[in-house]
């Protein structure tokens, strides 16, 4: 006869609740849900408020000992965290971040005023090279164009 049906919820990730590898065996998983379990106990709380926290981190063990211990529930959760990680590496690529985060790729460090000063610098500099660059190289066509032009008069000269 089979029990009632453990609900997961698969935003929690149970594995890092119970601080094991997505390839924990099940002893292993018991082993570290035991561990857990006798120092998060409420029982070994001494204010109330730690009482309390201590019953909630319970709560989140026992739920993640009730998914990953049972071998059914684990591979059900196992799917549905697989399901949930392919859609949203698939949301990601095809939609980018999400309104109100800035992406990483579009977001600058903010500049010093001594390097805003370095940067104009050298956008001159590099601006007075390719004016004097052009301007030597529209020479040298002027030049040549000048050198062919009387390249035949020359030789007329020189001949006749």
């Amino acid at each position: 006869m089979a029990g009632p049906r453990v609900r997961f919820d698969p935003d929690i990730n149970y594995y890092q609740v119970l601080n094991v590898p997505y390839t924990a065996t099940r002893a292993e998983i018991t082993r570290a849900y035991r561990t857990l379990m006798r120092s998060a106990h409420p029982d070994r709380a001494r204010t109330e408020m730690e009482r309390k926290k201590a019953e909630e981190r319970a709560k989140l063990l026992n739920a993640a000992y009730a998914v990953l211990g049972k071998p059914e529930v684990r591979r059900e959760y196992d799917a549905a965290i697989r399901q949930r990680a392919v859609s949203d590496a698939l949301m990601q690529r095809y939609t980018g971040n999400m309104p109100g985060r800035p992406s990483p790729f579009m977001t600058r460090e903010p500049v010093s005023p001594q390097a805003r000063r370095a940067q104009q610098r050298a956008s001159r500099s590099a601006l007075l090279h390719f004016l004097l660059i052009t301007v030597l190289f529209l020479a040298a066509i002027v030049v040549v164009v000048l050198l062919v032009s009387l390249l035949p008069q020359a030789v007329q000269a020189l001949v006749g």
